[in-house]
């Protein structure tokens, strides 16, 4: 597979950056504004970046500025020993045993099942309601507070949070732009749904503070991330940008996948059916466990592969925050090392990863579970072990970015 690093002073910003991988090879770099870009997607960069040289990357100096009044510093946005600090914070949340608990999400599900219900059309966009249940879900989860959007019902004042967090959101999209020319513009609405969000979410934390004090040891309680924060920690802004911080990316992640998964069940009803039968085999919903639910192979590689060729974050970016070095990617044949001057932007996309044939085959871009289960069936296929044609590559670990990995693996990662 072809490997070069070269300059191309004219890169259309209209290609797609998949195409763009496609024309130029696996690494290239380019020059825009006067600032050098290098795009790479060979698993042995990726390795360096999110593991081996993590000390050399950052992203604060790329978010700062423009998440910064909306979700403050914490994981999303910090680099140092502050990062290390917030995912100190969030990580003991996130362990199987806390999230393995079905019964705090499946009231959420019957909300979902009973609106659907009363359709009568045969065709149902599955997209909306699913967003709908990722908000009810990660609000009540993160803020303890159910946004209530599939009930009759909903929280207004979870409602009047959606709606500013959503306009603040778009804000931040339009803030990274043209960063040069954001003191020109002052978009009021923007700095007030800034306010309005982060309003709500004090007010969370401060119930979660009051609740922490009335709590006794022996009290069961359900899990809300702004209640184990309060209990790690007084600082009362801190724990509002932090669940800011994971909200932003953890709301639309689970309605994303969701949505992606019933498109090509929908398109593939031979896997359907496969599907069916494999969680039908486990009896009533009621004696479904986290575990059980992981067991499931098929299930698995249903959503390993929905992952692979629809992931949920496309690209992502990070800045070289001191001079250091690619392992490969520059020479005739792409097989030299890379001099990374720090100030370089590297993008990386995921999606352009996750369907090269050299690693998955002729048929990347075709959806297909069996790819992750063995010959038998019987078990799911690692894939940091059991693809040989990548360890011409590197570790196969890299060759599948789903949440990330090495250092910047996402918190809700379970294993």
């Amino acid at each position: 597979m072809s490997q070069r690093l070269f300059h191309n002073g004219s890169i259309k910003r209209n290609i797609s950056l998949g195409e763009q991988f496609s024309t130029y090879g696996t690494t290239f770099q380019y020059q825009f504004f006067g600032s050098t870009k290098i795009c790479t997607i060979v698993p042995q960069n990726l390795q360096s970046v999110f593991s081996n040289d993590f000390g050399s990357w950052g992203i604060a100096p790329l978010r700062q500025f423009f998440f910064g009044p909306f979700i403050g510093k914490g994981i999303m946005t910090a680099d140092g020993p502050f990062w290390a600090h917030s995912r100190a914070l969030l990580k003991p949340t996130f362990s199987r045993a806390q999230i393995s608990d079905l019964s705090a999400y499946s009231i959420h599900v019957d909300n979902l099942l009973a609106v659907l219900s009363e359709h009568d059309a045969l065709d149902v966009d599955l997209k909306p309601y699913f967003e709908k249940l990722a908000l009810d879900s990660s609000t009540e989860f993160l803020f303890g507070h159910s946004t209530g959007s599939l009930t009759p019902s909903p929280a207004l004042d979870a409602q009047a949070f959606l709606k500013a967090y959503n306009y603040g959101q778009a804000g931040i999209g339009k803030r990274m732009q043209l960063p040069q020319w954001n003191f020109l513009t002052r978009d009021t609405r923007f700095w007030s749904s800034c306010s309005i969000a982060r309003a709500f979410v004090e007010g969370c934390v401060m119930q979660a503070s009051a609740a922490e004090k009335n709590l006794s040891d022996k009290q069961p309680a359900k899990l809300v991330l702004a209640h184990q924060l309060a209990a790690q920690t007084k600082d009362h802004k801190d724990i509002v940008n932090q669940l800011l911080n994971v909200f932003l990316p953890a709301h639309d992640a689970t309605a994303v996948a969701l949505t992606n998964i019933f498109f090509h069940l929908s398109r593939h009803p031979r896997v359907y059916a496969a599907l069916r039968r494999e969680i039908g085999a486990l009896g009533p919903s009621s004696t479904w466990t986290f575990e059980r639910l992981k067991a499931c192979k098929y299930l698995q590689a249903v959503i390993n592969e929905t992952f692979r060729l629809n992931p949920s974050i496309g690209q992502m970016n990070r800045i070289a925050l001191r001079d250091t070095m690619l392992p490969v990617g520059g020479g005739r044949n792409g097989a030299a090392p890379v001099f990374v001057k720090k100030g370089t932007v590297l993008t990386t996309s995921f999606y352009a990863l996750h369907r090269l044939s050299g690693l998955w085959g002729q048929d990347s871009g075709v959806w297909r579970p069996e790819r992750w289960l063995s010959d038998e069936g019987d078990r799911l296929i690692k894939v940091e072990h059991d693809f040989s044609a990548f360890r011409r590559w590197t570790q196969g670990l890299y060759r599948y970015a789903a949440g990330s990995h090495g250092s910047w693996v996402c918190c809700g990662k379970g294993g």
